[in-house]
């Protein structure tokens, strides 16, 4: 469904924020936007987000469906199809109709798939256990006689 990088004409991408560019803010497109430096924010697109080897997006996405090479941090709702492509990072949750998870990513986070209606609910600033703490309440744990 998705061109790789070496595929993709200027045609299928009317937004590219370059290597070498770092973004803050929120964007709206109308078609399909390519990442290939730094963004931070949300994307509301009405196709494709597309983010190369060497893009990193700090933030949430809404769009039609997604390739992602790169790094993303941030939850991605995506009406139809999300691909997570060799060598990518996903941290955050993702709601979308079709995933494809290549060999070699890393993805952390909550995945719902199906007919999507709304976007994940942000986490951000919310303060989470990491992988090596584990939250237990001392009421919940007993201690088994032996």
């Amino acid at each position: 469904m998705f061109a790789r990088d070496e595929e993709r004409t200027a045609a299928d991408v009317n937004t590219i924020i370059g290597e070498g560019t770092t973004l803050k803010g929120d964007l709206r497109v109308e078609g399909s936007i390519q990442v290939d430096g730094e963004f931070e924010g949300t994307i509301d697109a009405t196709d494709t987000l597309v983010i190369g080897e060497s893009g990193k997006v700090d933030g949430d996405a809404t769009v039609a469906n997604a390739a992602i090479g790169g790094r993303m941090y941030g939850n991605v709702f995506a009406s139809g199809k999300i691909e997570l492509q060799r060598g990518s990072q996903l941290l955050g949750d993702i709601k979308t109709r079709g995933l494809v998870i290549e060999d070699g990513v890393v993805f952390q986070g909550n995945c719902q798939m199906g007919d999507v209606q709304d976007p994940p609910v942000r986490r951000r600033g919310e303060s989470e256990p990491g992988l090596d703490e584990v939250a237990v309440e001392e009421e919940d744990y007993e201690e088994a006689d032996l």
